[in-house]
């Protein structure tokens, strides 16, 4: 094994028990998060997620700045007087 590939696998056992360690940090959190608020982690994303706003009108998607979109929208009729410039 030459210098290269020990410096490697040196790196790699270093980034797994910084893995491992951070994992475990993590998992701490979560149990002590959970024990305070009684809630399980999903039920505690779901709550603090951002709730749609219905508005009044609906939204229009799709050709909102072409009013003549169908005469655009026909590929396979050639149009000589009507072009998309």
């Amino acid at each position: 094994m030459n210098a290269k590939q020990r410096c490697k696998l040196r790196r790699l056992e270093r980034r797994s028990e910084e893995r491992n360690s951070a994992n475990a940090e993590r998992r701490l959190a979560s149990k002590i998060a959970t024990t305070l608020s009684g809630c399980s982690e999903i039920t505690v994303k779901a709550l603090s997620l951002p709730t749609p706003v219905v508005r009044g009108e609906e939204e229009v998607t799709g050709s909102c700045c072409l009013p003549q979109v169908a005469i655009f929208a026909a590929g396979y009729r050639k149009s000589k007087s009507v072009t998309a410039r």
